[in-house]
């Protein structure tokens, strides 16, 4: 477990707190925590002085508790998902050892410790470590209490049922469904739907509503109805079976997410659920692990495909099966001491592709030259050098270890030489900068086409929505402003529909700061 810890940090910690938010998800959570510090009221959470009852008050207090400790800054943002992420890939290498052995287990926490997906959400200021580190461990709780004979059961039951609990408290009803998916498919799969009563679900469900429901309780005494309405329906079942926020996706939505989000394993974790799904349905105590975990990894893929509103961050929850499937196929080659260089060289070939064709994307997209684009890429070049490994002394092994220490040199490459050279990524940070001094902390600014939450964050300062396509210049009483934030091409726009011009124009790369004279 040293091991895993020293190579999750060595991959997630360094300049976790350099690239400035990124917007529109990661302005609004620690914006919400800092609101929720500096109203005095860590239960109620509120964004730009409105209320914010999407999510559960489980990661915003986390939020706030690292910004009280550590002050208001990117780096105490993101620190509660660097700790979710560790317990994400400590909690998986358990489950794989439990499943397939310590071998298996270590090769999973590899996996998850520097894979892509994994990676990305464990530096982010989001919810979506929190739900899945929680899911995670209510699962590994259920093997705990149930996988073999001599298990130490009762303490892991009560565990599974408060994970679950804590899983909800950060993202809702999910943290009760994806369990529920993933230990009631396996249990009707395999014919064990009679143990059901075993798991104490009586006295189960009592320990989930004493610690999920005191705060949804609090919260209905304070705002009565509206929040239930909004909270259950408008936040979680319309976000399900309605397209209200325009996240649409077709049914093979998260085939491509899944294939990107786990490199550079996804050879490995795409021929180990091909084998495992062999084995799942064929007789014999060798099928359950094989069966629970695609139970795990299908029934939540199953779940999110039907959903009317697709994001990539939504399947993170599955990503430990997936991640110990692969694992139990490099163990299985590794200890047959053959098979292991065709993974190795697929493996090197999809890389190469990323290196080669993602410098040409890229350069595209960002507007800098391939050469610079290859030179952030080049820790790929590891990888693609790697399967060389696989013919010598410690084989696959070996191989495994490379390419760890490749992600780690290429995520310190992404965050402390890469983003900060992206201007357009820095640019909302550095005009709060610029203006400081001139707007007052509590200040309203309009937002006129453009919506960064993230200002709010840097200024202290609150927002007002303005659509021009709907409403005319000035703001409404109660909104009254002179600043706005919008993008360089609309500044002429501006003092077209509001008739007055800039007296004063703060400019980062496309976007502007601007006080507006008077007519």
């Amino acid at each position: 477990m040293l091991v895993l810890t020293a190579l999750y940090l060595a991959v997630s910690l360094p300049f976790l707190g350099g690239p400035p938010l990124f917007d529109p998800d990661e302005g609004y959570y620690p914006e919400t925590a800092r609101e929720m510090l500096e109203r005095g009221n860590w239960l109620d959470p509120v964004f730009n002085d409105a209320p914010r009852w999407g999510k559960p008050v489980g990661f915003y207090l986390a939020e706030a508790a690292a910004m009280r400790a550590l002050g208001t800054s990117e780096f105490a943002a993101r620190l509660p998902s660097l700790l979710a992420g560790l317990g994400f890939t400590l909690v998986t290498a358990s489950a794989g050892a439990i499943l397939f052995g310590g071998g298996a287990g270590l090769t999973a926490g590899v996996i998850c410790a520097t894979a892509i997906m994994p990676s990305v959400y464990s530096r982010s200021a989001v919810p979506d470590m929190f739900l899945a580190v929680f899911v995670a461990l209510s699962l590994l709780a259920f093997l705990k209490a149930t996988w073999r004979r001599n298990a130490p059961g009762g303490a892991w039951l009560w565990i599974m049922y408060a994970s679950a609990a804590l899983a909800f408290l950060c993202k809702g009803p999910l943290g009760a469904i994806l369990p529920a998916i993933a230990i009631g498919g396996f249990l009707l799969l395999s014919g064990q739907w009679r143990q059901i009563p075993r798991l104490n679900p009586v006295r189960g469900v009592l320990l989930f509503t004493a610690v999920a429901a005191p705060w949804y309780c609090y919260m209905y005494a304070l705002h009565g109805q509206d929040f239930l309405v909004e909270h259950f329906i408008g936040r979680n079942l319309q976000r399900y079976f309605t397209n209200r926020w325009e996240h649409s996706g077709p049914p093979w939505y998260y085939l491509p997410v899944l294939i990107a989000g786990t490199f550079p394993w996804t050879v490995a974790v795409v021929a180990g659920v091909y084998t495992s799904a062999r084995k799942a349905f064929s007789r014999g105590e060798a099928a359950r692990p094989h069966l629970f975990l695609l139970c795990w990894l299908a029934g939540m893929l199953l779940f999110f495909s039907f959903s009317r509103s697709k994001l990539p961050n939504y399947v993170l929850s599955l990503l430990p099966a997936a991640a110990i499937l692969g694992a139990n196929l490099i163990q299985r080659l590794i200890e047959r001491g053959s098979g292991g260089r065709a993974l190795a060289w697929s493996t090197s070939a999809v890389a190469a592709v990323i290196v080669v064709v993602g410098a040409g994307l890229l350069g595209r997209k960002l507007g800098e030259p391939a050469a610079v684009i290859r030179l952030w890429l080049s820790p790929l070049a590891v990888i693609v050098l790697s399967a060389a490994l696989a013919h010598g002394p410690g084989g696959l092994r070996n191989w495994v270890w490379a390419n760890a220490v490749a992600m780690a040199f290429f995520f310190v490459v992404l965050t402390g030489v890469a983003i900060p050279r992206v201007e357009r990524l820095q640019a909302i940070k550095q005009l709060a900068e610029d203006s400081r001094g001139q707007l007052s902390p509590g200040a309203t600014v309009a937002t006129w086409r453009v919506w960064k939450p993230s200002f709010l964050f840097y200024s202290g300062s609150k927002a007002y929505r303005f659509n021009p396509d709907e409403q005319s210049w000035p703001p409404p009483p109660g909104k009254e402003t002179d600043w706005v934030l919008t993008r360089m091409d609309m500044v002429g726009e501006i003092q077209q529909l509001s008739g007055a011009k800039p007296a004063l124009l703060y400019r980062r790369g496309r976007y502007a700061l601007l006080r507006l004279a008077g007519k």
